[in-house]
């Protein structure tokens, strides 16, 4: 009865390193990148609003593609189409990076187009940062931004019930 020697066992293992090594940093980068994680982050980063009853700062970057409450980033997994508080409408189209603080809004929604006719929208209640990851049709995200903006938001829910 043979057995393996120390140099076949030596090789073996070396081959499964090489093949998790190069492996590994991919499985790990898509976890990353999963709808889950993204909707924890944002979760988290905006919860964290009113940290020692201070507000801070709200930016989207439209051109970068991010988020940032305070100092904190959060990369967006879809470009971002538009910023919708009460009363305004900030479109990527118009400006790069819109900043606010969030005093005085109840709420804010954040569109991310997933794809053609397909919209991820954040909508965030202040002062809690409790947030809604509502994936939406166009008819839906243009009334839901056309509600917000005018101060109805109690309408757009009313209707759509999720």
């Amino acid at each position: 009865m043979r057995g393996f020697t120390l140099l076949e066992l030596v090789i073996v293992l070396a081959v499964i390193s090489v093949v998790l090594s190069l492996t590994f940093p991919a499985i790990y980068r898509r976890s990353l990148d999963s709808p889950d994680v993204f909707n924890n982050r944002a979760k988290s980063l905006l919860e964290s609003l009113f940290s020692l009853g201070r507000p801070e700062e709200i930016c989207v970057d439209f051109r970068k593609g991010e988020l940032s409450v305070g100092k904190e980033r959060l990369e967006l997994p879809y470009p971002a189409e538009s910023l919708v508080l009460p009363g305004r409408l900030v479109s990527g189209e118009l400006v790069n990076r819109y900043c606010f603080e969030p005093y005085g809004f109840g709420y804010f929604v954040l569109n991310l187009r997933k794809g053609e006719g397909s919209y991820l929208s954040l909508f965030t209640l202040l002062p809690s940062g409790q947030t809604l990851f509502l994936s939406l049709n166009q008819a839906q995200e243009e009334t839901l931004k056309d509600k917000v903006e005018k101060g109805r938001i109690t309408e757009w829910f009313s209707y759509y019930s999720f």
